[in-house]
């Protein structure tokens, strides 16, 4: 198992740090569902005591990331396709909410921004970054949230943001989704958003989200099973 390096951010502390570099790796596949975290082994790759890590397991758990089993330690989940569903239409729902009040309410600056960051995705396609091109498709999600100014929907799409992150990542390393597409219905939303159209981006951006549900519907027992 190889891990990514510890967040640099020193305000946090040292479990904290374990913590994040272990979530990162769990939702990036670098850790994949079922293994199991073996604290001696990551213990000795970052250089630190078992202590920490065993408190970042513990919070790993606290959240849904893993199950502790008695003889094994600690085992990533994979998540169930019924749970995962459950967000997925949750968010189909949020997200085409947002993408309506987006038309409604960005201003042209917020626009040619988002405009920037869809057009960074399209850049990172044409040159083969299927990751970077993933990465700011995401951007682009969260930037409407955050754009439509209302706390409780950005909370919520923070919880949900890794869960479905995870599964996004799981299906796009497989193959399964063509990133082109996905970029392509970005784009698709952003026009409707330009043009002020308020009910084709909400229709456009429950497309979006729907073909994602398919896809993984689709796609989900070849991923974890």
């Amino acid at each position: 198992m190889v891990l990514p390096p510890l967040p640099s951010d020193q305000k946090l502390s040292l479990t904290e740090r374990v913590f994040g570099a272990l979530r990162q790796a769990i939702l990036s596949s670098q850790i994949k569902p079922r293994e199991y975290l073996i604290i001696g082994e990551i213990a000795k790759q970052y250089q630190i005591s078992r202590t920490p890590v065993r408190e970042a397991i513990i919070m790993l758990e606290r959240e849904g990331w893993v199950t502790q089993d008695a003889r094994r330690g600690a085992k990533v989940l994979a998540p169930s396709l019924k749970d995962i569903l459950e967000v997925i239409e949750f968010q189909m729902v949020l997200e085409g909410y947002i993408a309506r009040r987006a038309a409604e309410l960005l201003s042209d600056e917020d626009i040619a921004e988002a405009d920037a960051i869809l057009n960074k995705s399209e850049v990172a396609l044409r040159n083969g970054d299927e990751d970077q091109c993933r990465a700011w498709g995401a951007k682009f999600h969260i930037f409407l949230a955050q754009k439509v100014g209302n706390k409780q929907i950005n909370a919520t799409i923070e919880q949900l943001q890794d869960r479905v992150d995870r599964v996004r990542y799981l299906i796009f390393q497989q193959g399964k989704a063509p990133v082109e597409t996905s970029a392509q219905q970005h784009r698709a939303v952003w026009r409707a958003i330009q043009e002020r159209d308020a009910a084709r981006a909400e229709e456009l951006m429950f497309h979006h989200i729907t073909w994602f549900e398919k896809l993984l519907t689709e796609s989900y027992n070849p991923i974890l099973d």
